[in-house]
């Protein structure tokens, strides 16, 4: 099993842009598109999701429970009230299902400037794999809230 840090662009003045929050609160399971640095994400990875600016945090963390996902698949969610813009159309897309959400307090510990202190090398501008001592460090802080998958609600 991998960890992946996955970057989402937020910020509302850019040409394209995705609600992150609303998107995991309502739905619970998303699409990912899936871009070359992603070709080895396996089924049962985790999945870090990034919050870029003028945010700066890891938001959300998640399991990837479908990889390889054809663009007419992810049609069986529909994303678009919280997809802003044209993001185009990927080849492939990873279907993520929300774990958990960070509160304030999570989210303040997992900014980009404490993730940069703890262990973080590079810019977030594409999706990686976090090094150990990043990795360690996230997951010492403690979530929000978990998400039963049988059931699909958040706890």
């Amino acid at each position: 099993m991998s960890t992946w840090i996955l970057p989402a662009c937020v910020d509302e003045n850019k040409p394209y842009y995705y609600e992150v929050d609303r998107a995991f609160d309502t739905l619970k399971t998303i699409f990912w598109a899936q871009n070359r640095n992603m070709k080895s994400i396996a089924v049962g990875d985790i999945a870090y999701i990034y919050e870029s600016s003028p945010v700066r945090v890891i938001a959300w963390k998640c399991r990837v429970v479908a990889v390889n996902v054809p663009y007419e698949e992810t049609k069986s969610i529909d994303e678009s009230e919280f997809e802003h813009g044209d993001g185009g159309i990927a080849d492939s897309y990873v279907k993520l299902t929300a774990i958990c959400k960070y509160d304030d307090e999570g989210r303040q510990k997992l900014s980009y400037a404490t993730l940069r202190e703890n262990g973080l090398k590079s810019r977030m501008q594409g999706p990686f794999r976090p090094n150990e001592q990043l990795l360690a460090y996230i997951n010492s802080i403690e979530p929000e809230a978990y998400h039963e998958t049988i059931t699909g609600k958040l706890k």
